[in-house]
Formats: structure tokens, sequence, C-alpha cells
């Protein structure tokens, strides 16, 4: 992630009386990159996926994130309703494909068909920021720090061709629908 100081110093600020304008900048920049690519760029531990229930056999379960670091465990009701749970050596993660699938190392257990009744806690995103997407967030932190407004009259405005969509292009995850 990128501190409060190091937007700061990009966007030659020397004051602090800004540092929660940049702070929420710094978050925009990153809700924008994640949203664009597809991809998890912040360092989340324990975010949680729920389901409805387990799959059958030894199907995988197809991750949300992308990027996943590690699988933390698997909580789910059995049939009767009592809470079990799976860890992480129970579990086997994929990581070759868009997004990670998880598969039990045996079968999966029978679950209870029910709403949430499946939760998944892995940890997401990079460990450390590449340094283009970096580059690429300092971009739209300077550009939303100069241009506070939605309309700007009188210039002329344009695309640096070496800007945030060149560096974030490796990033990106096409989907469709």
């Amino acid at each position: 992630m990128i501190t409060v100081e190091e937007a700061k110093a990009h966007c030659r600020i020397e004051h602090g009386a800004e540092d929660g304008l940049i702070t929420s900048l710094i978050a925009a920049a990153f809700r924008h990159i994640e949203n664009r690519t597809g991809q998890t760029f912040d360092k989340v531990d324990n975010a949680e996926m729920v389901l409805d229930a387990l799959p059958a056999g030894s199907a995988a379960i197809e991750l949300q994130w992308t990027p996943v670091r590690a699988i933390q465990g698997l909580v789910y009701l059995d049939p009767q309703g009592g809470e079990q749970t799976l860890s992480a050596a129970d579990l086997s993660l994929d990581v070759r494909g868009v997004y990670p699938m998880l598969y039990p190392v045996n079968e999966w257990p029978e679950s209870k068909v029910q709403r949430a009744s499946v939760k998944v806690t892995a940890d997401i995103g990079y460990a450390s920021l590449p340094a283009d997407v970096r580059a690429a967030a300092l971009l739209i932190i300077g550009h939303l720090y100069e241009n506070r407004e939605a309309v700007v009259i009188g210039t002329i405005a344009t695309d640096l061709p070496m800007g945030v969509e060149l560096l974030l292009a490796p990033y990106v995850i096409h989907r469709v629908g």
C-alpha cells in the first residue's frame, strides 16, 4: 500500500493540513485499480468468502479473489446444523488459474444447504505492491489531488501515453458479462 507520506511526496505537499484528503485519495486510487484489474492489491489477512453449501465429492470451489496468499481454513455447518472446521492442512489451494481454486485433500464432507452455511477464510492480495501498480496509483492520486472538480473549464487535457492504463495492462483480468 502507499503511505500518506509517499503520496504527499509525489504530490509535493509539505504540510499536514490535507492528510485526511490524501488518505481518501489513496483509498479511491486502489478501489479504481482493483475494479479495473479484477485483482486485489491491498494485503488483507483473514478475508471471508461465504457459500450456501460445500460442493459434492472433490469438486473445486472457485475463490472470488486473486491473488490468494494462503488459506486459513473453512468453517461449515454439518447436516445437523453443528459447526465444523477444516484446517488449511485439510485443503489444497491451486493458484494456477486466473482465480484460485480450493479443493479438499480427500473429499468434501456433507454440509447443510443453507444460506451462508460455509465460510472460507484466506489471506489475499499481493505481499508487496508491484512497482508499476505503485506508479499507477501515484498517478491517480496526483490527478485526483490536482483536479478536485468533476468538470474543468478553459483547459485542454490529454491522457499520458505512458500513463495509468499502460501500467495496469499486465494485471487486467478480462471479464465477460
